[in-house]
């Protein structure tokens, strides 16, 4: 045997015996927080990646948020005049309390209507998995609840602007 066979069957055979070592590092992730969830569920490329999907379902999850993303636009966008509004009614002196009241009622609705949303989109999108990819999905939805801001009751008002 040549020294140039016998050097590549010994890389060869290191090769075979590493692989499975690398793939168990590489595989093997810190354990997931809520904002590594949050992103997952605000990435659908990346969601569909980690949900392992195939490509019908990644196509219908894409739909799905691009739906998601039409209903939120006007929604955000209303959020910053409805927490302008109620920043003015409460600094005016004296404040109203109907007005008040009424401010924080329709940003309460904005609000249930993200959500609102929010639930149709997650009911689309686990109505298109399998039950193991359900448990991941739910999972990560539990996780990120704590991170995600449209799950607040009414909060989020953007700062002033100055």
């Amino acid at each position: 045997m040549s020294r140039t066979t016998k050097a590549s069957a010994v890389a060869i055979l290191i090769g075979i015996f590493a692989l499975p070592l690398l793939a168990q590092s590489s595989s093997s992730t810190a354990p997931l927080d809520g904002s590594s969830a949050y992103y997952l569920l605000h990435h659908p490329r990346a969601l569909a990646k980690f949900l392992d999907m195939s490509g019908d379902q990644t196509k219908q999850l894409l739909g799905f948020w691009k739906t998601l993303q039409t209903t939120l636009q006007p929604l955000y966008a209303a959020r910053d005049p409805l927490c302008e509004q109620l920043r003015t009614d409460l600094a005016a002196q004296p404040p109203s309390p109907p007005a008040v009241g009424d401010d924080t009622i329709a940003l309460f609705d904005n609000k249930q209507q993200v959500r609102d949303a929010w639930v149709a989109y997650n009911t689309s999108v686990e109505g298109i998995l399998n039950p193991a990819q359900v448990i991941s999905y739910e999972t990560l939805e539990d996780l990120a609840s704590g991170t995600d801001p449209d799950f607040n009751v009414i909060g989020n008002c953007p700062a002033p602007k100055a």
